[in-house]
């Protein structure tokens, strides 16, 4: 875990270590001198260009000196996702030259919000709901799902989604004892439930689940996937210092 949490970085590929979010950070280079002068081809890893924007690189700093004041181990990210029936593996196995063929339903009704809460434990306080969020949807999710597993000293954090910030959240979850933050804007790098979204959609891919019904079952197995251990590498891949 040190050394996968060493070669993780909060901003953006080659930043400097003290862009880590955290209380401290351990750096250790893992190849040659030799092997760094080398020129390779490298994936680009993309950000919105409105990240570079002065007003969103203050509100990052900001943010890293927030949460330099909390123990990772307090957080807990709360984020939505859409699944659906005709869900597929993007790529397959074919002869070279060949097309790998598939099907999936062209009618596959409305898509299904899954909202959930990633801690370093896992991921829990899950809701399902058809179609997207909205304020009302939000609201219930925090009432009914959110606050009760929630604990006193908690820190929500959350993107800016505009149901997000809809009259109400904030007081029930400070009633609950929590706090809540805000991640900047164009910051989803810094969202440890982004990469658990794309584990259980990878799973749910393979799953292909053609009705509802199959889709609710093949949600319940893939979120029992999720490990404290996943959670804990997701939060250092996002820059997290866990201790």
């Amino acid at each position: 875990m040190a050394a996968r949490a060493a070669r993780s970085d909060a901003g953006r590929v080659g930043a400097a270590p003290e862009e880590r979010i955290g209380h401290s950070y351990r750096f250790a280079p893992t190849v040659s001198g030799a092997q760094a002068d080398a020129t390779v081809a490298k994936k680009k890893t993309l950000h919105a260009t409105e990240r570079d924007a002065d007003s969103v690189i203050e509100a990052r700093a900001a943010y890293r000196e927030e949460m330099a004041q909390h123990p990772p181990s307090r957080l807990r990210f709360i984020d939505e996702s859409g699944v659906n029936i005709a869900m597929t593996r993007h790529y397959g196995r074919a002869l070279r030259g060949e097309r790998v063929p598939d099907a999936v339903p062209k009618n596959h009704g409305r898509n299904v919000t899954l909202l959930g809460a990633v801690s370093c434990r896992g991921i829990d306080a899950v809701m399902t709901v058809e179609g997207p969020t909205d304020a009302a949807v939000f609201r219930a999710y925090v009432d009914q799902v959110l606050v009760p597993a929630l604990a006193p000293g908690d820190i929500v954090v959350m993107d800016n989604l505009s149901a997000h910030k809809v009259k109400g959240i904030r007081e029930t979850i400070e009633g609950a004892q929590a706090d809540l933050l805000y991640l900047p804007p164009y910051s989803p790098d810094w969202s440890p439930i982004e990469p658990c979204w794309s584990k259980l959609k990878t799973a749910l891919r393979a799953a292909k689940a053609r009705t509802r019904e199959a889709l609710d079952e093949a949600l319940k197995r893939v979120l029992d996937t999720v490990s404290a251990a996943d959670a804990r590498g997701w939060f250092a891949h996002c820059g997290y210092a866990l201790q």
